[in-house]
């Protein structure tokens, strides 16, 4: 009767050793890797308004189609008032960075923002 719950253990461990690697205060568990681009198809625009880098990520605060909000992607240097583009996200509410001491009320966590060309 002890093999299926040693089953059960083995088949945690993975996910335990991965979410026990990333940094705390970070992307929550999930979030796509750190580099990976904005997929063509972005479908937000908006202007940056404010950036603040937290280790491998940037939090930026823009005015998009959907009025002021923040994301939460990997690290690019944006400048403020430069026109980005970013995916859809995953939307947590009252996000509390631990590198930032900040709880954000909300904030997208993005696979990327990228600036605009040309704008």
């Amino acid at each position: 009767m002890r093999l299926p719950l040693l089953a059960v253990l083995l088949t945690m461990a993975p996910a335990t050793v991965c979410l026990a690697q990333m940094p705390t205060g970070q992307m929550p568990a999930g979030h796509p890797p750190v580099g990976q681009s904005a997929p063509a198809s972005a479908i937000h625009t908006g202007t940056v308004l404010e950036t603040i880098p937290a280790s491998n990520y940037v939090y930026v605060h823009v005015k998009g189609d959907a009025g002021d909000q923040w994301l939460a992607a990997p690290a690019v240097e944006l400048k403020t008032g430069s026109t980005v583009r970013w995916p859809e996200g995953m939307l947590m509410s009252n996000y509390h960075s631990k590198t930032l001491d900040r709880t954000f009320e909300k904030v997208f966590f993005v696979s990327a923002v990228e600036p605009v060309a040309g704008k």
